[in-house]
């Protein structure tokens, strides 16, 4: 079976060369359209030009196809294509290449054929000195002629191994071992935090998700940061490895001991894709497996993918102590916050809102229409984990862990997992299986209101749950304001037939003042941010909308 091969060398700051040799007979190549770990499409095609290929009156260019893949030319020898890719983006999804630092996601950039994914691959680096340091899942070698070389078992594990070259000096590198599996820590940017703080974090929630899932499924793994300098906040999991991007730099520290909240949020993301090793890459929708490139790829159980593993994430640094009590129960409320303040978790269900991610999930999008997979995954996730507990059937980590195991199927159908939730529920008798299945019902596949579910859940945990109304007037009338342009005021979300819904805000209208008058709100306005507008709105008694949840743990 020929070795697929691919050469990638930075031809200035922001561009790559690439050049790629397939076996004879390719009739076409694909660049994908979409990442794993971002459900919506990414159209990476977008950031190729000068397609080309090798013939025998020389380079030829090759014509597209699709919007993402071009027509080969019939040859009798190997398929050998060249192209530049504009690479000028650092997050944790993309690729990027500099004088300092090439970092590549290969899922944006190389090509492949689908009847070529099982074909060993190899990716030569060539303009990468000895004194550089390389942070990778995949094995690599380097020579002082060739630059680097990484060797990868086919197409699948390439997309899925990312990769960070720097000077020596720019790539920090730390280790720990856990369960006889070494766990590396590499760090581009600069560190103005505890180094040995920083390790010990990680160990413990790896320690802890060890324990629960009894078995890691890859030999070892890496943690790739970039800390830039400039505001940044992803985080990408992958089978192997994750990269993580977080900044400004400067506000990852530690004071007393005491890590800064930017780091204090790093280290959540980080536990959150480590989840993610066996929650996604060991087991994983069955739409997914194995991950279709040529085009979007939805699913209905983006709530499992995502919103368990959000849930467990913040969990497991509870049960590492990473934090106290106190820290989850200040996630869960932010977490909570969010819930609440969506109007679309009452429109549309968290398993659509799954399928959806690929038409509008990581976009503001259009109001009132959807949930949000991590938040509302996440909250369906706890109220899961409590049933499971109430009815003696353990917790759902051990669901999730029986599911992941290596034993098991990979491949995971929504059946599959209510299935198994439901049996475990029903270890006492069939009531904690009867309400598994309400929770499905009312929660993922129907759009009632979970807070009373919620106050019931968290008081089982201990948990004393209050709804506190906004500070602000016109927000609990059922408008939520924020900063605007040019600092203006605007409204960011009209609750769907409540009062300031009824006498016409909707997002994007300025308002320009209000006043309280007795139990009404005087609100001055422009509709568009243009007409000028006024109305007189009964405020509500109670809460209101867009009121906070607060929490509390009872003592003991």
């Amino acid at each position: 079976m020929m070795t697929l091969r691919h050469r990638i060398a930075r031809t200035g700051r922001h561009e790559l060369t690439i050049t790629s040799v397939f076996p004879a007979g390719m009739d076409y190549i694909q660049i994908p359209v979409w990442r794993p770990g971002r459900y919506e499409r990414g159209d990476f095609g977008q950031y190729v030009r000068g397609m080309v290929q090798r013939t025998d009156t020389g380079w030829t260019p090759l014509r597209k196809t699709g919007l993402h893949r071009w027509a080969c030319v019939p040859t009798e020898g190997s398929v050998e294509v060249q192209f530049h890719f504009t690479a000028a983006q650092l997050n944790a999804g993309s690729t990027w290449a500099d004088d300092r630092l090439l970092y590549v996601n290969p899922v944006n950039c190389l090509p492949y054929h689908d009847d070529l994914t099982e074909h060993p691959v190899e990716v030569q680096l060539p303009d990468i000195p000895l004194h550089w340091a390389i942070a990778t899942a995949l094995p690599h070698m380097s020579d002082s002629e060739n630059g680097v070389f990484l060797m990868a078992n086919g197409t699948q594990e390439l997309m899925d191994s990312p990769w960070m070259a720097a000077p020596e000096e720019d790539l920090w590198h730390g280790e720990y071992e856990v369960g006889g599996h070494p766990f590396h820590i590499h760090v581009w940017g600069r560190r103005n935090y505890e180094d040995a703080a920083f390790v010990e974090a990680h160990k413990k929630f790896t320690e802890s998700q060890m324990a629960a899932f009894g078995w890691l499924p890859v030999p070892q793994y890496h943690f790739l940061y970039l800390f830039p300098d400039f505001p940044s906040r992803h985080g990408v999991e992958h089978e192997a490895s994750t990269v993580i991007t977080w900044g400004p730099s400067d506000q990852l520290t530690h004071a007393d001991g005491t890590a800064s909240e930017g780091l204090e949020e790093v280290i959540d993301i980080a536990s959150h894709e480590l989840v993610h090793t066996w929650n996604v890459k060991r087991l994983r929708p069955a739409e997914w497996m194995p991950y279709d490139f040529s085009g979007p790829s939805p699913s209905r159980m983006g709530y499992i993918a995502e919103g368990v593993t959000t849930y467990l994430g913040d969990l497991f640094l509870l049960e590492a102590g990473v934090i106290e009590m106190e820290g989850w129960l200040r996630r869960f409320e932010k977490l909570l916050t969010r819930h609440l303040w969506n109007p679309g978790r009452l429109q549309t269900s968290v398993a659509d809102s799954s399928f959806d991610t690929w038409l509008d999930g990581y976009a503001i999008g259009v109001p009132h229409r959807r949930g949000n997979i991590y938040v509302e995954g996440a909250v369906l996730a706890f109220l899961c984990d409590v049933a499971l507990n109430r009815a003696g059937g353990g917790w759902l980590v051990d669901a999730l862990a029986e599911l992941a195991g290596p034993d098991q199927p990979r491949a995971l159908t929504e059946d599959r997992w209510w299935a198994t939730l439901e049996r475990r529920a029903a270890q006492r008798g069939q009531e904690g299986a009867v309400e598994m299945r309400q929770l499905r019902a009312d929660f993922c596949e129907g759009t009632e209101d979970t807070w009373p579910e919620l106050v019931d859940a968290m008081m089982h945990q201990g948990i004393e749950a209050k709804l506190e109304p906004h500070s602000d007037t016109l927000a609990r009338c059922g408008a939520l304001c924020g900063k605007g342009r040019e600092g203006r005021t605007e409204v960011k979300v009209c609750w769907p037939d409540s009062p300031a819904w009824q006498a016409g805000l909707r997002r994007g209208d300025v308002v320009d003042s209000t006043t309280e008058e007795n139990q009404n709100l005087v609100v001055e306005w422009k509709r568009d941010a243009v007409h000028v507008e006024r109305a007189t709105l009964p405020v509500p008694r109670g809460a209101g909308h867009f009121a906070r949840p607060r929490l509390a743990a009872f003592p003991g």
